[in-house]
């Protein structure tokens, strides 16, 4: 790696869970080290086991040449305000592949992507920009994921799926062959999907319903 420096974005739950993450990546030599973490004003920080220095919030951040920005945020909305502060401010952002992750030779990721521990792109995927795939999750041949979309653990995103923009997918979700999930959609845990999904919408149980 070069000389740059990384910078974690959030200090939640899930920005904990990447922090340990992205230490096995730096270990592999896919990421420079972790130079400390930002939070918005207000939140809580990280506590002493981690040992990382609080950077400040996002709209005092400056970065250093070389830094890039992780940001290790689930909730679809809160991330994709998130990344437009940072870009606002000139920040570059990095990408987390975990090792364990296996990744075809054709997928394609975007800018800014969190791929965590055992999870599956197959052949012919294509991943937006700042969308997260959390552990034990797949995604099918020829699927595609719209930026800003979190998918959490144990989700199957099964082959020539097209999903949208900033879409959620609960935990143990799933959706069948050739479907077409829309713009900010949210499919809740455990929920099978057998008929595309709507804009807006949210689906939930199995066979996937409606909410609202």
């Amino acid at each position: 790696m070069d000389g740059g420096q990384l910078i974690i974005v959030g200090a939640g739950g899930f920005s904990q869970e990447v922090i340990s993450w992205a230490d096995h990546a730096q270990q592999a030599g896919a990421l420079p080290r972790i130079r400390g973490y930002l939070v918005d004003h207000g939140y809580p920080q990280l506590n002493q086991d981690y040992d990382l220095p609080c950077l400040g919030d996002l709209n005092g951040f400056s970065p250093q040449p070389g830094d890039t920005c992780l940001v290790a945020v689930s909730d679809v909305s809160v991330k994709r305000q998130m990344v437009l502060q940072l870009k606002a401010r000139g920040v570059r952002f990095s990408s987390l592949v975990h090792p364990s992750a296996v990744i075809a030779r054709t997928a394609r990721l975007g800018e800014g992507c969190i791929v965590c521990p055992f999870s599956l792109l197959s052949a012919g995927v294509a991943v937006g920009d700042f969308t997260t795939v959390n552990c034990h999750s797949s995604i099918g041949h020829g699927s595609q994921v719209g930026s800003y979309s979190t998918l959490s653990a144990h989700v199957d995103i099964t082959g020539d799926v097209t999903v949208g923009e900033s879409t959620f997918f609960g935990s143990g979700a799933r959706v069948l062959p050739g479907l077409n999930i829309g713009n900010n959609a949210k499919v809740g845990a455990g929920a099978v999907v057998m008929r595309s999904v709507p804009a807006g919408a949210t689906v939930y149980t199995s066979p996937a319903r409606k909410l609202c």
